[in-house]
C-alpha cells in the first residue's frame, strides 16, 4: 500500500505546489527537481525492499505446496511494484525537464 500511494507521490512530484509535497515546482530549478525525484525513489525503493522482505519471511513459515505459491506471487508482486517505480521516477524526472517551456 506504501509502495502504491508513493508511486502516485512519485509520478506526480511536480504537479504541486512545494508546501504539499516538498518538492520543488521552480522551472529554473530542474536539477534539484531531479534530485528531490531521486530522493522520494529511494525512500520509496527502500521501504518496497522491507515490505519485499517481510513478504517473504511471511512465505517462509509457511507449508509446501502453499510456501512456493506465496514466494511465487510475492516475486510477481515485488517486481510488478519496482517496474512502478522505476517508470514513477522517469516520469517525475522528464516532468523536471518539461517545467516552464512554453505551450502554444
Amino acid at each position: 500500500m506504501a509502495a502504491a500511494l508513493g508511486i502516485v507521490v512519485l509520478s506526480g512530484c511536480t504537479m504541486v505546489g512545494d508546501g504539499l509535497t516538498g518538492v520543488r515546482a521552480r522551472p529554473s530549478d530542474a536539477t534539484g527537481c531531479v534530485k528531490d525525484c531521486n530522493d522520494q525513489y529511494k525512500t520509496l525503493y527502500d521501504q518496497e525492499q522491507t515490505l519485499h522482505l517481510t513478504n517473504v519471511d511471511a512465505c517462509q513459515a509457511l507449508s509446501q505446496p502453499d510456501k512456493d505459491d506465496c514466494l511465487s506471487a510475492e516475486a510477481a508482486r515485488h517486481g510488478a511494484a519496482m517496474d512502478a517505480l522505476g517508470d514513477a521516477k522517469a516520469a517525475c524526472q522528464n516532468d523536471c525537464h518539461r517545467q516552464g517551456r512554453h505551450r502554444g
